[in-house]
């Protein structure tokens, strides 16, 4: 079942990715403007329909795909690249820096997430950049609880132990002892996180905080097209929000799948 999961994951991220990186051969417009059919339903013309402009909606999603894919790819290697180094001196070290920041993490880590999101993103600004930056602080008290707790449970260990009576430094125990054995746990929770990050940066869009008019973003396009809903043209909104769902689903199955796989092999 783990290996159902991990394949049908992967081959979900790698479709999306693919659409982004081809994007240019792919769409069949120009996702910025308008074909003239304005508000058409899905047809072979236009498999997924058109907006209120006009615009190719499924021209949209393929390059709406490049926005969401650096966002949160950004977003998620540079909160694991902050908080995984900290997890493991925390854990390491303890004493006063531990409990300073285990505070300053827990703190972040009662708010939601969205709204912990929302409100960095209100402060620094609508922009890509600030969008990373707020979605990066919000999953670095997830990397670090993880890391840090592991790293509790390994520096008791014989081999770390051994490693210090030979005179190996800190830096070294770290890197070479201790890092080792919290990489499993690292893609684990990169694979969960990024699942999780999708979903709030639609929410962001959604709410205008990343992108702005004409760029194609999959949160943009939900919040540009739900004013239409209760007329009845429910495919501005519903392959985009497709998109966003499918895309979690695939790093939430990967994640699943390698956490599966890990606490098999923690067994044995």
């Amino acid at each position: 079942m783990s290996n159902r999961m991990l394949y049908a994951g992967l081959a979900i991220i790698s479709a999306v990715v693919f659409m982004a990186i081809f994007a240019p051969f792919i769409a069949p417009y120009d996702p910025t403007k308008s074909t003239g059919d304005v508000l058409q339903p899905p047809s072979a013309e236009h498999i997924m329909g058109t907006d209120n402009l006009g615009r190719d909606i499924f021209s949209r999603v393929v390059y709406g795909a490049r926005v969401v894919l650096i966002v949160v790819f950004s977003a998620s290697l540079l909160s694991m690249l902050v908080g995984v180094p900290l997890g493991l001196i925390s854990g390491y070290y303890g004493g006063k820096l531990d409990r300073v920041l285990s505070m300053i993490m827990d703190s972040l880590y009662a708010f939601p997430s969205l709204i912990l999101a929302i409100a960095i993103a209100a402060v620094l600004g609508p922009s890509v950049f600030n969008a990373m930056v707020a979605i990066a602080v919000v999953y670095i008290p997830t990397y670090f609880r993880m890391i840090r707790g592991q790293t509790l449970s390994i520096k008791t260990r014989l081999f770390v132990e051994a490693a210090k009576v030979s005179g190996a430094s800190n830096a070294r125990i770290l890197r070479k002892y201790i890092f080792p054995n919290v990489a499993t746990t690292v893609i684990v929770v990169f694979s969960l996180s990024v699942a999780d990050a999708i979903i709030t940066e639609a929410g962001l869009s959604f709410l205008g905080f990343i992108v702005t008019a004409p760029t194609p973003d999959w949160g943009f396009d939900l919040s540009s097209g739900k004013p239409y809903l209760p007329a009845g043209y429910w495919w501005m909104i519903t392959f985009p929000g497709l998109m966003v769902m499918l895309l979690s689903l695939g790093f939430a199955l990967v994640g699943e799948a390698l956490s599966e796989k890990y606490l098999a092999r923690e067994e044995r």
